[in-house]
């Protein structure tokens, strides 16, 4: 097994273009492609860090809105609260207004019927007074009559 110095030469030879070949058209190609994927990875990841961040402002804006919205909803509860007990006040205060003057027209309806009641039984004594005044006039008074019923009347009087 000798070496051949021919062989050897253009074994060397014919890796050396063999190897100047692959460089130019396979290695720098194969390299850019590399180059290509690793920058492209990098801007992958440099992505999915920004949407992340973008992610951690969005839920942090996300409270922020939550809290905000609870905070509104509850001063809309406070303030419905609010307007509900004054419409109950001025509910009461009209129902108040109303008993005064369904009292005070209830009063006057009833010193109205009681004067009546006076009225008409003022006319009902003046009927029966007039009716034994006539009774007694028809009749002829003595003047012992007359002296009893004066003395009647001034002991009432």
């Amino acid at each position: 097994m000798g070496i051949d110095p021919k062989i050897l030469i253009g074994n060397i030879a014919t890796f050396v273009i063999l190897a100047v070949i692959l460089k130019k058209y396979a290695y720098r190609p194969f390299l850019a492609v590399l180059e290509k994927r690793r920058r492209e990875i990098e801007s992958g990841v440099a992505k999915a860090q920004e949407a992340e961040e973008s992610l951690a402002k969005i839920r942090v804006l996300g409270e922020e809105i939550k809290s905000a919205g609870e905070k509104k909803a509850k001063e809309t509860v406070v303030a419905a609260e609010i307007k509900a007990r004054e419409k109950a006040a001025q509910i009461l205060a009209a129902a108040e207004e109303e008993k005064k003057t369904a009292l005070a027209s209830a009063r006057a309806a009833m010193e109205k019927e009681a004067a009546d009641a006076r009225a008409r039984r003022q006319e009902e004594a003046l009927a029966v007074a007039l009716a034994v005044s006539e009774k007694f006039l028809a009749q002829k008074i003595t003047k012992d009559q007359d002296k009893k019923l004066i003395e009647k009347l001034a002991q009432e009087l």
